[in-house]
């Protein structure tokens, strides 16, 4: 076979796996949460969250995607949150934070005027340019997977990762062998915003392969109260067995507006080996 051929038969070779990779990537990117979490946000958030003059009458809900997003992309007019009266509404605001560390940025803060009336948000769909952190296009996502405001925050995700992996140092203490980085539908806290204590903790029950449940060592949250507090939760394991799944007893990890958990459960995607 001649050289040059050759070369080009590679190259070819090269390009479609890459085409199939993004084609994949694509495939896999999906909208896992809406949480309308609290109605009438204080006046302040936006100016908190989104670096705007404080605006009533606003509404916060965070949007978790299944990929990393690049903040760079994200802008409100790439949102359309459709509402139960019909009506199609771009959010004021639309942001990573308070979700913005290494691990977390799959997050999406919208804000804006999403319950008018009697209205309720009933679906949110990407309907500009939007990219995952590798650069692979979000638009066209939607889902109509919206939690109402009575509801209780849910886990949507669950990864296993070394306590030494970028983004965990010092997050977990010495004897923790795994950590579980929990991602819920809406921000998490104790009761009336406390921080996360032993009752916590002991409702959080780990499977681990050798079938043994066991409590983590602590719960690691690295943005606690008083100030914003997003939907990430790090669960520090001291058994060595690889962690298949997490179950939450309901009624001890509060959203915003003081709205309990219900019992959740969600298999934990492996990080490690």
């Amino acid at each position: 076979m001649r050289p040059l051929l050759l070369l080009n038969l590679m190259l070819f070779s090269v390009i479609s796996y890459a085409q199939d990779s993004a084609r994949q990537g694509e495939l896999d990117a999906r909208i896992l949460s809406i949480y309308h979490g609290l109605a009438d946000i204080p006046p302040f958030a936006t100016q908190i969250f989104c670096e705007l003059p404080p605006t009533r009458n606003q509404d916060g809900m965070p949007v978790v995607f299944s990929v990393q997003v690049d903040s760079e992309t994200i802008t409100p007019n790439a949102f359309a949150v459709g509402l139960s009266s019909g009506e199609t509404v771009t959010p004021l605001c639309a942001t990573l934070r308070p979700a913005v560390e290494s691990l977390e940025q799959r997050t999406v803060l919208l804000i804006g005027a999403f319950s008018p009336d009697d209205s309720v948000p009933v679906s949110v769909e990407i309907v500009e340019q939007l990219e995952d952190v590798n650069g692979l296009s979000l638009l066209g996502l939607k889902s109509e997977n919206v939690t109402s405001l009575t509801a209780g925050p849910s886990l949507v995700l669950a990864e296993r990762f070394k306590p030494s992996n970028s983004g965990l140092q010092g997050e977990c203490p010495e004897k923790t062998e795994q950590a579980v980085f929990m991602t819920w539908d809406g921000g998490v806290t104790g009761p009336k915003g406390a921080d996360l204590a032993e009752e916590q903790r002991t409702a959080v029950s780990v499977l681990l392969q050798d079938g043994t449940s066991v409590n983590p060592l602590s719960l690691a949250d690295d943005d606690p109260p008083p100030g914003p507090t997003d939907n990430h939760i790090i669960a520090c394991i001291a058994e060595k067995s690889p962690a298949l799944s997490v179950n939450v007893s309901a009624g001890y990890f509060h959203d915003p507006g003081d709205d309990a958990n219900p019992d959740t459960r969600i298999d934990i995607s492996p990080k490690i080996n």
